[in-house]
């Protein structure tokens, strides 16, 4: 995966280049010892040599696929998990007063009554083309292991509000922003993919921490022009993080969005 945006994102790939490295040791491993038991076979008989060398090789590729494709799916499931911890924690630090992300989880038992079959509309993160969250080219989002969304490939750069909330979050690289609602739901809205390495540098805030904010206020300015001379995704993300509150998200069918109309709703449980 190709996202620097945490920490544990090199560590996996450090972990998994070691992992490479055990595999060929694996694989040689494998093939010394097996042309050691079949050394007095090929005494006896040299013209069985070539055979033993090519099954020998056959048998050495096959291990290693097996072996590499095992340790690189571990490895996937490993990193997923650790950037969702990490999102969680980015959340926690930039928080006022401090709370979990998904305390809103806990939250909801007490809260039932408030949220019981309550719909929430949906409006455009910014003029432009709707995609559902499976289109989007990162698959820590297009697999929904932070939670279901949708994405917008912006036309301009103003970027919106989806939903009535409280600013609970702004990220420093100005690249994200977390919104709370009044049922204790918690979104993400992260711009491009990638962008956190830009530091910044493309982004204008136009809101604080704690403020109220309602569907359509403006969030950020971006300047895609710049984004793109970067060679980064401008795609802007709206990600559901109180997944055990939802019991669906819909859109709407047609693709190309305008800025007063509703793109779709979340129903909650």
């Amino acid at each position: 995966m190709k996202d620097n945006r945490f920490p544990q994102t090199r560590t996996a790939t450090i972990s998994h280049i070691n992992q490479l490295k055990y595999s060929i040791a694996f694989i040689l491993s494998s093939y010394l010892l097996g042309l050691q038991l079949s050394w007095e076979v090929i005494e006896k008989n040299h013209k069985s040599l070539f055979s033993v060398v090519f099954v020998g090789v056959i048998l050495s590729i096959l291990f290693y696929l097996i072996f590499y494709h095992i340790n690189k799916k571990l490895a996937f499931n490993k990193l997923e998990s650790n950037v969702s911890m990490s999102i969680a924690g980015l959340f926690e630090k930039n928080r006022s007063p401090i709370n979990l992300i998904f305390k809103s989880i806990i939250q909801k038992e007490t809260n039932d009554n408030k949220t019981k079959n309550t719909t929430i509309p949906l409006y455009p993160l910014a003029k432009g083309k709707l995609k559902d969250i499976e289109e989007v080219d990162d698959s820590v989002y297009s697999h929904k292991t932070l939670g279901d969304g949708f994405a917008v490939t912006p036309f301009e750069g103003n970027v919106y509000s989806p939903v009535d909330g409280k600013i609970v979050s702004l990220f420093p690289t100005k690249h994200a922003i977390g919104i709370q609602d009044e049922n204790n739901i918690d979104y993400l809205i992260h711009i491009g993919i990638d962008t956190v390495d830009l530091n910044g540098h493309g982004f204008h805030s136009t809101v604080k921490l704690n403020q109220n904010v309602k569907a359509g206020d403006l969030l950020t300015k971006i300047d895609l022009d710049y984004i793109l001379t970067k060679k980064k995704t401008t795609d802007i993300l709206f990600i559901t993080l109180s997944p055990n509150l939802i019991e669906s998200l819909d859109l709407v069918d047609d693709k190309k969005v305008s800025l007063n109309d509703s793109i779709g709703k979340i129903t909650l449980k």
